[in-house]
């Protein structure tokens, strides 16, 4: 565990010298926030902005790893390369996890103190939850791209397997609906909209476990 805890933090470290442009972007969001929020209330949009602007920022210490060959430093120690991977992982689900709600938090408090309440809290959540779980699914097929290809080449990887898994899916989901024109129906979408959170827990375990497990024996067979 303490292991896991010293990991995390030398992830941590890396944004340590950016404190100052990561205190500017949240004040900027804020603003940004405040003055939207006097036109419409856009709770939903500024929770999304905190966790795709900072959530998504938690890949970026991949980049740092590399440059300066850390795996072959950390494999040099009392370290594992599974705990090394599930380092990775919590920080990337952390990051994720706190992106959103203070996205979450910061824009109720501005939404309430500009317009007086939230309209369709409990919808507005169900939404976030989704966004967090769709940049999960985008995260975690990254993760596995950058340890089998690195940073540069795993990010256009990381762009086409999502791209083409969703293409795949949307051709699946329409000869489903072409073959059996009642299944649309015979779908309650706001029952599904309404247990949607349970669904996206449900997903997130999913898209976490595969990529973890992916990743995992991308790492073991890696040479350092």
């Amino acid at each position: 565990m303490n292991t896991i805890k010293g990991l995390l933090l030398k992830n941590l470290y890396v944004f340590k010298n950016f404190k100052g442009n990561i205190i500017f972007s949240i004040c900027m969001f804020i603003f940004l926030i405040t003055l939207g929020s006097m036109q419409s209330d856009i709770f939903t949009v500024g929770s999304i902005l905190f966790l795709i602007f900072f959530g998504m920022n938690s890949i970026s210490s991949f980049s740092y790893d590399e440059n300066a060959d850390s795996d072959k430093y950390l494999l040099s120690l009392p370290i594992t390369r599974k705990e090394v991977v599930l380092s990775k992982y919590l920080f990337v689900f952390l990051n994720s996890f706190i992106s959103i709600l203070v996205g979450i938090l910061v824009s109720f408090i501005i939404t309430v103190l500009v317009r007086g309440k939230v309209n369709n809290i409990g919808d507005s959540l169900r939404i976030c939850f989704l966004a967090f779980t769709s940049v999960s699914f985008l995260m975690c097929a990254n993760v596995p791209c950058i340890y089998k290809w690195g940073v540069e080449k795993g990010r256009m990887q990381s762009v086409i397997i999502p791209a083409l898994f969703i293409f795949l899916l949307g051709i699946f989901g329409s000869l489903l609906f072409i073959l059996f024109p009642q299944l649309y129906l015979n779908i309650d979408l706001l029952y599904v909209f309404k247990i949607s959170p349970y669904i996206c827990f449900a997903l997130n375990i999913l898209f976490y476990g595969i990529s973890y497990l992916i990743s995992l024996k991308i790492f073991l067979k890696k040479s350092i």
